[in-house]
């Protein structure tokens, strides 16, 4: 009597184990394709995941033996793990879809809360030349963040009255040669990482403002620290319409 009740009872305890393991492996596959979608990183997870779900929904159709429950806890196991350990660590995301922004600032701000604080929260109707650069600090790597796009006059203008008005700095940005140079006296609305230190560093799209000569810094916020530069500017050339919210560190 006993035996036939385990019998009746752990194929129907295999199958719920195999079918929870199905819905994770079909939601973790959804979520990661729309990752990839989304912000092009992503990809070996969802491989991961799709190997994993297409793997259950074979258990399931050859019903729940007993192999296939130990075989699912295996997977699980060894799957599980991977994707966890593969989703600690922040991406760097280069973008040239602004329809994506929204998605990739959720995405960024999730690993690191202050990664945009400088970027806009939404873009001019019609603008174009759009790049997202977003790359995190690793170890003594100093990490960046950068959106740069060309729009109207009108629109560029507005934007230069506003962070002119609010800039800590302002410097041509032909004096960053090598993205630092040295202020003449601190500002009093900066931070001072090192004692003397007077080095500013910015970051900026050296590909987009090639050759320019006319383009303006207007650097918001600075902490003074040649080891560890953190920054946020706003690069604007208004005969150009070019603008280009840059964040370092």
């Amino acid at each position: 009597m006993t035996t036939d009740i385990k019998q009746i009872k752990s194929p129907r305890l295999n199958k719920a184990f195999i079918i929870v393991s199905l819905i994770i492996s079909a939601l973790l596959s959804l979520l990661f394709l729309l990752l990839f979608i989304f912000t092009n990183k992503g990809n070996f997870r969802f491989i991961i995941s799709g190997i994993w779900f297409i793997r259950n929904l074979i258990c399931v159709k050859k019903g729940a033996e007993e192999n296939h429950f130990f075989k699912s806890i295996k997977w699980c196991v060894i799957v599980i793990p991977v994707i966890a350990y593969s989703s600690l660590f922040a991406p760097g995301i280069k973008s040239k879809s602004a329809w994506k922004y929204d998605f990739q600032r959720k995405y960024i701000e999730f690993y690191n809360h202050n990664a945009l604080a400088n970027m806009p929260d939404e873009f001019p109707d019609e603008m174009n030349d759009y790049r997202l650069d977003y790359m995190p600090s690793v170890l003594q790597g100093t990490g960046h963040s950068s959106v740069r796009f060309k729009a109207s006059q009108d629109v560029i203008k507005a934007y230069e009255e506003e962070y002119s008005a609010k800039a800590i700095y302002t410097y041509p940005l032909s004096v960053f040669q090598d993205g630092s140079i040295d202020v003449e006296q601190v500002s009093p609305k900066a931070d001072i990482g090192i004692k003397d230190d007077k080095s500013l560093l910015v970051y900026r799209d050296t590909d987009f403002w090639k050759g320019n000569a006319t383009a303006t810094v207007y650097v918001t916020s600075a902490v003074h620290n040649w080891n560890h530069p953190h920054s946020t500017a706003v690069i604007i050339d208004s005969e150009k319409n070019m603008i280009e919210f840059a964040q370092l560190g």
